[in-house]
């Protein structure tokens, strides 16, 4: 049993980096995050690593801190959604409230004025008769548009436009000669 926990230590020597190395790849990192093939081999002969090892390492590291920057940035839009979602929500109350209080006051200014246009009655109809048919103003229009005989003569409505008879208008009468006496 002690052989192959020996095997497992010299394993697990070679998996993991100790503290310096981790701190020289990390401030390497910082400077470039994908450094040139020259550069990872300075590296790697420097800390006592293999080359693939610190090339590896590089590619893991890109790799968990895009997921970092990722898990960062979506808790950030994640509280701004639930902040602009807050205030949605506080300006749709705001809003249906102001709406409650138009409608309010629209009605109260309403009211107001069927109260002032009964006290003016007499030169107004009132907000009753809004409903109401004005029968005497079609009576007047019937009126207007009949056509009317004066001694066999017609005249003509405002629907025909400028159909006169010869008798009404240029009657030969207006040319005898007594109108023409000097």
């Amino acid at each position: 049993m002690t052989t192959t926990s020996t095997k497992r230590t010299t394993k697990n020597s070679k998996r993991r980096f100790n503290d310096d190395q981790v701190k020289s790849l990390e401030t390497t990192f910082e400077a470039e995050s994908r450094p040139e093939l020259r550069l990872k081999q300075n590296l790697a002969n420097k800390l006592g690593l293999q080359p693939r090892q610190v090339a590896i390492w590089f590619q893991n590291k890109r790799a968990r801190s895009k997921s970092k920057q990722i898990e960062h940035e979506y808790s950030m839009l994640k509280s701004n959604y639930d902040r602009l979602e807050l205030q949605f929500e506080a300006m749709r109350k705001e809003n249906q409230n102001l709406l409650i209080k138009v409608q309010r006051l629209r009605s109260m200014a309403d009211e107001n004025n069927c109260e002032k246009n009964k006290k003016q009655s007499l030169c107004m109809p009132s907000c009753s008769d809004k409903n109401k048919n004005f029968d005497y103003l079609e009576l007047e229009t019937d009126v207007l548009n009949e056509d009317k005989t004066v001694e066999g003569c017609t005249i003509a409505s405002p629907k025909n436009g400028s159909s006169f008879d010869s008798c009404t208008f240029l009657d030969n009468t207006g040319s005898s000669p007594q109108w023409w006496g000097f």
